[in-house]
């Protein structure tokens, strides 16, 4: 018993020290290739962010336009009846004149079975990381619109994508700039000195993500996306058991 205990000890150090490990320099690895497995394995072995070419995948308006995936687009409520959800085909919702705000992104990725075309980025992962991707999700970004505003990321790594317009700008943080930001960032290209007073000892990139091209953020980096022209954008995790599960420590907190 005390020897499996102090093996559990060892492997959850180990996975502590690897997870809480980070890049300091704002170092942006060599582009990737999908079919050298081997090379992107050490480049996440590097905590930075890579640049991978992904191809095209089934979140593009010419694939929408002839599917029968289901779109939500609301919901109604009638007199004596629970809320209903309203859905409509995505094709039917991409020849909408004004087309409804897309509510069921995680549903509508899942549906496509859009992580089949992520896949090599998948069988990519570290070893120690849990099989299968996590939270998958498609969207669409208008024009000078921000995704979400600054986000933090938990999981190993998480990767956001540009399938079609775009291009896609990511505004990139390291996570020793956090106390310097404020708690909720809605925009920061906008972030003013009244609202961020130590704003001036930020130090960020930004890099363009084009369409056909992911971008992979090691954990504890801080991110916003924002659209230069109307953008079709992904996102998906992957997660080690340690971060997935400080990730559902924090969330019962």
């Amino acid at each position: 018993m005390w020897a499996l205990l102090l093996l559990l000890c060892v492997v959850f150090s180990v996975h502590m020290f690897e997870y809480r490990r980070s890049i300091q320099e704002y170092t942006i690895a060599q582009p990737a290739t999908l079919d050298r497995h081997d090379q992107l394995r050490s480049l996440l072995y590097e905590k930075t962010p890579i640049p991978v070419e992904i191809g095209s995948l089934p979140w593009r308006p010419e694939v929408v336009s002839k599917s029968n995936w289901s779109v939500s687009v609301g919901s109604e409520s009638s007199e004596g009846s629970d809320d209903s959800e309203l859905y409509m085909t995505a094709s039917q919702w991409l020849n909408e004149k004004e087309r409804p705000a897309l509510l069921n992104g995680p549903e509508l990725a899942k549906e496509m079975e859009f992580e089949t075309g992520l896949a090599d980025l998948n069988e990519s992962r570290a070893w120690w990381w849990l099989p299968g991707l996590r939270e998958t999700n498609v969207g669409i970004l208008k024009k000078g619109s921000v995704l979400d505003g600054l986000s933090w990321i938990a999981s190993e790594r998480q990767w956001i994508g540009c399938s079609h317009g775009g291009p896609l700008t990511v505004w990139l943080v390291h996570s020793r700039y956090r106390r310097y930001l404020p708690t909720e960032v809605e925009n920061p290209w906008t972030l003013t000195v009244g609202e961020a007073p130590w704003i001036g000892r930020v130090q960020y990139i930004e890099v363009v993500v084009k369409p056909g091209w992911c971008l992979g953020l090691p954990a504890h980096w801080g991110y916003a996306v924002r659209a230069e022209e109307e953008a079709w954008w992904w996102r998906s995790n992957q997660d080690s058991a340690m971060s997935l599960g400080l990730e559902m420590f924090n969330r019962l907190l």
